[in-house]
């Protein structure tokens, strides 16, 4: 449920380049050494695995959601905090990846979902917020909180395109919203998330959906 800044990542590769470089390089004579930050980041944007059939299965609803092509990978990943967050997408400037990694524990809880949508649990409810979650990210929203509550919204989407009936995806949007965004940390809360806040995305329809 995370955004990381390529800036941060970039500005710290360019540091290791001009240290490295300057032990190796020849000092007279030589022109400076420049990291070619574009490159960095068509490298970094896109994922350098073949996905999984259910990776490519997550990817498809993810575009669905982001309103692009975009990819899923099932991978381990860690930033540095106590608590990891369920995903990532790493952006540039306003510009974010074209993948986003989910840990494996989340991308578990999807598919053990896929395989018995009747015996759901709020863990697989939770799973399938995280995946709304990063392709908003991927949409290009960079705002945790926004990217929270559209989530939430997009629940029952998500869990419908994964084999969820409608009353069952509405159930499992309402379980996330009422047993878990209360005590979400506050970057990821709004309180213009709620029916017929500016965050509602549809406005005198149900809620969250």
């Amino acid at each position: 449920m995370g955004s990381t800044s390529f800036k941060q990542i970039a500005g710290g590769l360019a540091i290791a380049v001009v240290v490295v470089g300057s032990h190796l390089m020849p000092t007279s004579g030589s022109r400076p050494l420049r990291h070619d930050h574009e490159r960095e980041w068509n490298y970094l944007k896109v994922p350098h695995s073949d996905p999984t059939a259910f990776e490519s299965r997550l990817g498809e609803i993810a575009s669905l959601v982001a309103e692009r092509p975009v990819q899923v990978r099932c991978e381990e990943f860690s930033i540095g905090t106590r608590e990891e967050p369920g995903g990532i997408v790493q952006f540039d400037g306003d510009t974010p990846a074209d993948y986003t990694r989910i840990r494996p524990d989340v991308c578990t809880a999807m598919l053990k979902f896929t395989r018995a949508p009747l015996s759901a649990r709020l863990d697989s409810a939770v799973a399938l917020k995280v995946l709304a979650h990063e392709s908003f990210h991927l949409h290009g929203i960079n705002v945790e909180a926004v990217a929270e509550c559209y989530a939430m919204q997009a629940v029952p989407r998500v869990a419908h395109a994964l084999g969820a009936t409608e009353q069952e995806s509405r159930g499992m949007a309402t379980a996330v919203y009422d047993l878990t965004y209360p005590g979400m940390p506050r970057l990821y809360r709004s309180p213009d998330c709620r029916p017929g806040g500016r965050l509602d995305r549809h406005p005198g329809g149900g809620w969250p959906d």
